[in-house]
Formats: structure tokens, sequence, C-alpha cells
């Protein structure tokens, strides 16, 4: 296999968590985190000989993935006929299987129709969250300061906080 497919192969396994996180962050049905999934797949293929090494990879990774996922319901109408099926291992890696953890999968709906009401930058920020990105990064990325990481961090768990207690009475 030539160095870029072993290399495109070892990013998308290394962050296939992160990149299904972001299509559901970002999309709402099961159908439109497939097809976010993908376009964010070909933008890194595409954009992958321009890694230059000058931010970490997350990083990179996560500019690539997110202004994708920002583009994505412009580019709609262009979609690439290619998909993945059901069963490809891109996909599946690590999917649950319908019916497992249900009680979970309701609090993880919940949880996500709360980040869905944020904006879009608090969206970026809780995923990133989530996905236990240092402060650093997540400013490099947004391009805010640290300092403003934590501030917007702190209100936005107080708002999800609230609205997920509202969402339980």
């Amino acid at each position: 296999m030539p160095a870029p497919e072993a290399e495109f192969l070892d990013l998308v396994h290394e962050n296939a968590a992160r990149l299904r996180k972001i299509a559901r962050v970002y999309t709402e049905s099961a159908e439109g985190q497939r097809d976010l999934y993908q376009d964010i797949l070909v933008a890194l293929w595409r954009a992958l000989p321009s890694f230059n090494g000058e931010a970490q990879r997350s990083t990179w990774l996560y500019r690539v993935a997110l202004n994708t996922a920002l583009s994505h319901e412009r580019k709609r109408a262009v979609r690439s006929k290619a998909t993945l099926s059901d069963d490809h291992p891109l996909w599946m890696d690590g999917l649950p299987t319908p019916g497992a953890g249900l009680e979970q999968k309701e609090r993880l709906d919940r949880l996500y129709a709360a980040i869905d009401r944020l904006d879009t930058m608090d969206k970026t920020l809780v995923m990133m969250y989530l996905d236990d990105a240092s402060y650093a990064v997540m400013a490099d990325v947004l391009g805010i300061s640290e300092n403003y990481v934590g501030v917007k961090l702190h209100r936005i768990k107080k708002q999800l906080a609230t609205w997920l207690e509202d969402t339980l009475t």
C-alpha cells in the first residue's frame, strides 16, 4: 500500500470516534451523519498532501473536519456519488449494535439535542471538550485565547445542565 494511503487509513482509524462525533454534532439524522462523515473523509484525503506538520495532526484534522461540517449544508446539492456501504470497515468500526444500551442512547440523544441548541462556536467547543482536546488545541483551532476557551466552556456547561435538567422535569 502506498504511503499516502497508509497514512490516510491510520489517520482515519486513530480519529474514527472523533470524526463520527463531529458528524453527530452537526447533523441530526443517521443518513445525514453518514453523508457528513463521507464528506469529511473526502476532505481529509484531498487535504492530506497539504499537511506540512506546522500544526499537530489532531489540530489539522479538527480544522479540516470542522470546516467540512460547517460547509456541509451548502454543499448538499453537489454530493459525491460514492457512498460507504453499511458494512464498510471505515464506517462500522466501533458503532454500537442496534438495541445496545438503550438507556445510554436516550441520555446521549438528550445531550446531543441540547448541544444542537448551541451556536456553531459553542457546539465546536463542546465537541472538542468531549473529545478531551486541550484548551491550547481548542484555542488554536478556533482562533481565540485559552482563557476565553475556559470562560466559554464554563458558560456552556451551565447552559447545557439547565437544558438537560429541563428535559427531565
